[in-house]
């Protein structure tokens, strides 16, 4: 279409606000392109809600949106269009059917999403998908209709750079060639396309700007003529049965030159069901290399998030290929798409998960992408914008090195997954980078106390609200530095440096000495928030100290004491904890770190609790992040909710990484019990389930390049796990640890029919029994063991919107023969409490709590049970 001169301002203005239709021409050769749509096992099914989160993503562009229909299209690193929906005419109406007004129904897929719409004239199905490594969204129509219709998609135009970028001069009009829109500005920099090839008509835009309603493209199903409107009195068109499957709308955009977007959109049109069939492929060859689950709900939990952290990569094309945090639509006039900038912190938080699931080489992407903007001090980023790349992103905003913990975690993640993986390759390429790091840490430690200090280093727990005031050192901080340290020694020894590895070494037992002496509170009977400047104490209850004890950095007295005051309901909600206890004078349930609950720390705080051997309170908090993957988005986990009711913060975000991630590290580590020594060439298999007695398959574990399968056979008088090869040679150890219930005796340990020496302990709240065992092809340990005390704790969940009401257990021990079991209750209730005795004799145990008193924030009473054998 030729350029148009600037039209007078009114007559403009009329322009702007209500674009013309123009005709199309549908492209002749180009037939219908249906998918060979695959749902897949861990497809996921509900009502479309209107506010529910929608989201597919590829590498090079994504779509945000809600299950109703209504999307906007990045590729990155702009915005293309945001609004973006369909709407239906018929020969019944004069006006069109919104889609959102007819959207009945949602299927989510790791591969893609569809959207039904349903009328009584007319079914549409929206199938939805981003190529893996294509600059494209791709949607493709199947309709099937009892007349002639016309299906209208809408959008409002945007080639916007993410905040802090700009581009001005955009432009839109319709390109007959190609039956698209073209969406573009003056350099020619930066170009899309919104096209179908069955587009029969367009709206027309003045040329140079864009227009303020949206723009709209009708594709004509049933003939080639659009649908007209019936007269009063005549019948609405003639009666067919009309069927159309494959009718694609393709959104394409790049920071390139026109004639290579024109390439993109046409190769891309073309090749719909290859790339749709390479990203069903993708996601097999993800769940093919990593762990499995054999429980159906389990194993979709660990796929979903496993396609999640996938889905985290962003490919920019002036930065390269790293890990987003996050995603959610920016909405118009904002274009931060939720968290879909790249953030060093998150990526390492995140390749735990990684580590624990065998993704080793997306764990690798993930941390390797940070050491190119490392600082020339040796600091790590702690975010960088997608338009990064465009302005001068690390020279005039604040924000890229805000965070002081940012660095430690890129440490410690790294010495993660070399104890997983044994990769010396990928250390050594990163060794100068660490080194650097290493050298930045240690100069942030003022007082010589051997932790880092916030002062110095930057923001760790807290980055708004007071109480992060006059913070010298806080617990999360520390504990992330202090296992670092543990780290580093190990990823030195396995460089050769023996002088680095050395001090690391002598390092690690003063930070932790002083971390577990400078933060407990001797009367309080649990660790303190933070050193504040002048070395007193914050002395908030918060649940920062479960970061330290999902290491095992506390010894067993004071973190099992610590884990009972994080098992109470000021910390522990029914849908995760609390970063500040509700008892704190600060807290307030709304306030970003100042009481709300958010999911990352709730898996700090689940593995926590199995680590010093509540399974009780580690799975509630476990399955309280398991729920959220189908609150507001089907497979997608919220960011932040609310320290008051079940409902997530207006402000958070429906995709958050570090939330999903965290539906796995606490299960795999924390109730599996699975972590590997690769460079040691051992398994070590300690699992907590004796809560929950049952059988547990796990495929495909790894230890650096071998692979396993586990199965864990639970009974209150028996554990059994069968371990076998399944890929990889050369030696391996198995060392075992499993958590048996207190009061247990253990009887034998077998192991292929042998016995086996073992060493047993007892800690009060759970019997161990640790042995090794070597392991050839596969192996089958058996321990028998007399019943010991167990909980069977009532089950509920909460709806949204909802307050705590379930049962806490703080703490089950077994002391001097009597079965003790410190619980929480709300005021007012009564609970079915189950118990099963040595001997496995079992009872209902009713537990009521007086509907007076309890505490004025949470409602919870406390008491203590005791059962004598």
């Amino acid at each position: 279409m030729s350029a148009r001169r600037p039209l007078p301002g009114l007559l403009l203005a009329a322009l702007l606000l209500a674009p013309r239709i123009a005709s199309a021409q549908v492209a002749g050769p180009y037939q219908p392109t249906p998918l060979a749509w695959a749902p897949g096992p861990y497809a996921l099914h509900g009502p479309a809600r209107p506010g529910g989160y929608l989201g597919v993503e590829g590498r090079k562009a994504a779509a945000f949106g809600t299950e109703d229909g209504v999307f906007e299209v990045w590729a990155w690193p702009l915005r293309i269009l945001h609004g973006f929906e369909l709407a239906f005419q018929t020969p019944m109406y004069a006006d069109p059917i919104r889609g959102r007004d007819v959207a009945r129904s949602v299927e989510v897929t790791p591969g893609g999403a569809t959207i039904t719409y349903v009328h009584p004239a007319f079914t549409v199905r929206q199938r939805i998908f981003a190529p893996v490594g294509e600059p494209a969204v791709a949607m493709v129509l199947e309709v099937e209709a009892i007349r002639p219709m016309e299906i209208i998609a809408s959008f409002h135009s945007d080639l916007q750079l993410a905040w802090p970028g700009g581009v001005g001069g955009q432009y839109i009009y319709w390109n007959d060639d190609l039956n698209a829109f073209l969406i573009s500005e003056p350099r020619r920099q930066f170009t899309a396309f919104v096209g179908s090839p069955f587009a029969t008509r367009a709206t027309t835009n003045p040329a140079h700007a864009l227009p303020d309603a949206p723009s709209e493209m009708r594709i004509a199903v049933g003939d080639q003529t659009p649908v007209p409107m019936p007269r009063p009195g005549e019948p609405a068109g003639r009666l067919v049965n009309v069927v159309s499957r494959g009718i694609p709308i393709v959104i394409v955009g790049q920071a390139a030159p026109r004639d290579t977007a024109v390439a993109t959109y046409r190769r891309v049109l073309a090749a719909l069901p290859r790339l749709y069939a390479e990203r069903l492929a993708h996601e097999d060859s993800l769940f093919g290399s990593t762990l499995g689950v054999d429980e159906p709900r389990a194993d979709g939990v660990v796929r979903w998030a496993e396609a999640n952290l996938d889905e985290a990569m962003v490919c920019n094309p002036d930065l390269g290929c790293g890990p987003v945090a996050g995603y959610a639509a920016a909405g118009p006039g904002n274009y931060r798409p939720g968290f879909g900038w790249f953030f060093g912190g998150d990526a390492a938080i995140n390749s735990f998960a990684l580590t624990s699931v065998g993704a080793f080489d997306l764990a690798r992407q993930y941390l390797g992408f940070f050491a190119r903007y490392q600082r020339a001090d040796g600091k790590i980023t702690h975010e960088i914008s997608q338009a990064a790349g465009r302005v001068r992103w690390f020279d005039d905003y604040p924000y890229a090195f805000y965070h002081g913990d940012t660095t430690p975690f890129w440490l410690l993640a790294i010495g993660e997954l070399y104890g997983a993986s044994a990769d010396t390759a990928f250390v050594r390429s990163l060794w100068p980078n660490i080194q650097k790091a290493y050298r930045w840490c240690l100069t942030t430690d003022a007082d010589g106390d051997g932790l880092m200090d916030n002062s110095r280093a930057g923001a760790g727990a807290i980055e708004v609200g007071d109480l992060g005031v006059g913070v010298k050192s806080d617990i999360y901080l520390a504990s992330v530095w202090v296992e670092g340290l543990r780290r580093m020694a190990e990823l030195a020894t396995a460089m050769g440096d023996t002088a680095l590895a050395a001090d690391a070494a002598r390092r690690f037992p003063l930070a932790r000495r002083t971390l577990e002496e400078r933060f407990w509170l001797p009367r309080a009977g649990r660790f303190a928030f933070a050193i504040l400047e002048g070395d007193s104490l914050n002395d908030n209850l918060t649940v920062w100290p479960a970061t330290a004890m999902s290491w095992g950095l506390f010894d067993d007295e004071r973190g099992q004491r610590m884990s009972a005051a994080l098992a109470r309901a000021t910390i522990a909600t029914d849908w995760g904890g609390r970063a500040l206890a509700s008892e704190s004078p600060l807290y307030d349930p709304l306030h970003y770190n100042n009481g709300t609950v958010w999911p990352f720390v709730t898996g700090f705080l689940a593995l926590a609790q199995y680590r010093y051997d509540n399974p009780y309170a580690g799975r509630e908090q476990l399955d309280a992040i398991w729920r959220t993957g189908a609150l507001w988005g089907l497979g997608r986990n919220p960011e932040v909710f609310s320290g008051a009711a079940y409902e997530p913060l207006e402000t958070a975000v429906p995709q958050q990484f570090f939330a999903t991630s965290m539906t796995l590290t606490p299960f795999v580590r924390g109730a599996l019990g699975l972590e590997a020594d690769a460079p040691h060439g051992a398994l070590t298999l300690a699992p907590c389930l004796f809560d929950r007695p049952g059988d547990t398959g796990v495929r495909r574990v790894r230890v650096g390049g071998v692979v396993l399968d586990v199965a864990y056979v639970v009974r209150d008088t028996l554990f059994r796990a069968t371990v076998r090869r399944v890929e990889g040679g050369g030696a391996l150890t198995l060392r075992f640890d499993p958590a048996l219930a207190p009061g247990a005796r253990v009887r034998d340990v077998s192991a292929g029919g042998r016995a086996v020496p073992f060493r047993a302990s007892s800690n009060g709240r759970a019997e161990h029994v640790a042995f090794e065992v070597p392991l050839g092809e596969g192996i089958e340990v058996t321990v028998r063991h007399s019943a010991g005390w167990r909980l069977e704790v009532p089950a509920g969940e909460p709806a949204r919107g909802e307050r705590s009401r379930r049962l806490k257990i703080l703490d089950a021990r077994l002391q001097e023969g009597v079965f003790v079991v410190s619980v929480e209750g709300a005021a007012g209730l009564r609970y079915d409490l189950g118990l099963v005795r040595p001997g496995g004799r079992a009872s209902r145990e009713s537990v009521a709590f007086p509907s007076d008193g309890g505490d004025p924030r949470d409602g919870y009473l406390r008491q203590t049970l005791r059962f004598r054998p």
